[in-house]
């Protein structure tokens, strides 16, 4: 993975061949077809003619499907989608720690601390703020 001009494309080459992510994968939530995909990966486009949301919300994929998947561990996602289920849906550390099976301190706790809970504590939480985040997010955008 030799990325070194910075232009989306070498990213979601990397995206493609190395970590094996389809054109047709990508595609589907890039809203691109898979030929679209292979043209502009191979730099035989530069999609000039879409919208200015669909090439952003392209790019903005590819930065979280290549740097972003490299630069955060999973801790920190756990915390940072546990932050909005709190702030954008109102889901108490309480609510949070019944349905994980954990205290609400221990949640506190690792909201500041990621290494306070044990490892099968963390997967605890994290299935459970996956699922709720997966099951917020899919019924507010049909809101």
């Amino acid at each position: 993975m030799d990325i070194k001009s910075g232009d989306p494309r070498d990213h979601l080459k990397s995206i493609l061949d190395d970590y094996k992510l389809t054109p047709h994968t990508f595609g589907l939530i890039s809203g691109l077809d898979e030929k679209e995909v292979l043209d502009f990966a191979n730099y035989e486009t530069d999609l000039a003619h879409l919208p200015h949301e669909k090439v952003g919300h392209m790019v903005s994929m590819i930065g979280l499907l290549s740097d972003g998947m490299t630069l955060v561990t999973s801790d920190e996602r756990v915390k940072a989608i546990t932050e909005i289920l709190n702030q954008q849906f109102q889901v108490s550390f309480e609510t949070l720690a019944l349905y994980a099976k954990l205290e609400e301190k221990e949640i506190n706790a690792f909201m500041s601390d990621c290494d306070s809970l044990t490892y099968e504590k963390r997967y605890q939480l994290a299935v459970v703020v996956m699922f709720l985040f997966k099951l917020f997010s899919d019924n507010n955008q049909k809101s």
